[in-house]
């Protein structure tokens, strides 16, 4: 399930208050990170998509949204989805980003 206009508003919103920063006006549909712990290459993780280990022993979630700020923040719906925080991913962790 992908976060629709409102609903991205709402999260920007949420995410701006809990990290204490902007959130940049960009629609990134899917980045590409470097092997995160207990991947043996590079993830694609993509809006719609659901995934296991975004961090150590988390479980399977499908991500709604992935925003920018000083890192890439990629929500799901009990991460980063207007509570909890999000998974949180460095720039130079972050190969390449792709936009809707």
């Amino acid at each position: 399930m992908q976060a629709d206009g409102s609903a991205k508003q709402e999260m920007i919103r949420y995410l701006e208050s809990v990290i204490g920063g902007k959130i940049r006006r960009r629609s990134i549909r899917a980045i590409r990170v470097k092997a995160p712990v207990g991947y043996r290459s590079s993830l694609l993780i993509e809006v719609g998509k659901s995934y296991r280990n975004l961090e150590p022993d988390a479980p399977v979630e499908e991500v709604i949204a992935v925003f920018e700020s000083d890192s890439f923040l990629v929500c799901t719906e009990t991460r980063g989805a207007c509570r909890g925080l999000p998974y949180y991913f460095a720039r130079g962790d972050v190969t390449r980003v792709f936009e809707e």
